[in-house]
């Protein structure tokens, strides 16, 4: 739900400019169910798509002979040689990745990347506006638990500014304000439909730490977003920020 939420707000599986002509290896890092690199390995079959991800998941559906999943930890490096690819695209890896580390990984992106290839980001601003007291107490949980691991969440507005200090050139960093909830129509249903599934599947973690006694009471609870989304009308902040490397 999460992928079709991006994919509509961008019209596509990425906004950078490149030639797809020139897409013959493309990286992507924190491929979590794979259905960005099964999706764009169908629609260019000439392209060989590889895969990074720290706690791997072969996907269950039987996916394209042009991608290869591996198991790795980007913290530690990119296990290829330099100039590797034409593309290297990221989502939704900011939570994972401390602080500190982030420079070091865009250095290692940087290195890989062919000359003249891309580097594309899509991130979420984890501070809803316009929020209730529900979402309001649990994206707070989520940010405080964040950073107490030395993982900064609101990174995601800089990462502009982080590409162009590492190198790169025609860096575009982009906020998209997109609302919560079916008062929002397709865009806002499906966004909302995204997120209960994350609060969903992060309950384990979640119910003791906001209080409740049981998951099953906090599910409970969380059964009255649809409600206040209609009443304050949130939106959150979707970031995609994308940069060159030089040709020479």
């Amino acid at each position: 739900m999460q992928h079709y939420s991006y994919k509509y707000m961008c019209q596509g599986n990425f906004t950078s400019p490149v030639k797809k002509e020139n897409l013959k290896k493309c990286l992507e890092i924190g491929y979590g169910s794979g259905i960005w690199m099964m999706e764009m390995a169908s629609e260019y079959p000439n392209c060989n798509f590889y895969g990074i991800d720290i706690q791997p998941k072969t996907p269950d559906s039987t996916f394209p002979n042009n991608c290869e999943f591996i198991k790795d930890n980007v913290k530690k490096g990119i296990p290829f040689p330099d100039e590797t690819f034409d593309f290297v695209y990221l989502r939704m890896t900011m939570i994972y990745i401390e602080s500190n580390k982030w420079k070091p990984v865009i250095s290692e992106i940087f290195r890989v990347l062919k000359k003249g290839g891309w580097v594309e980001f899509l991130e979420t601003d984890m501070t809803f506006k316009s929020s209730g007291k529900i979402l309001k107490s649990i994206m707070k949980f989520w940010i405080d638990m964040f950073e107490a691991k030395k993982i900064d969440p609101k990174l995601t507005r800089q990462l502009g500014t982080i590409l162009s200090e590492t190198g790169f050139i025609n860096v575009l960093n982009k906020k998209y304000s997109l609302p919560i909830g079916s008062w929002a129509g397709t865009l806002g249903k499906i966004r909302s439909q995204s997120l209960d599934i994350w609060l969903y599947v992060t309950a384990d973690i979640s119910y003791k730490n906001l209080g409740f006694d049981t998951k099953e009471e906090y599910l409970k609870h969380i059964e009255n977003l649809e409600t206040e989304y209609s009443e304050f009308k949130p939106y959150g902040d979707q970031y995609i920020a994308y940069g060159q490397k030089p040709l020479n």
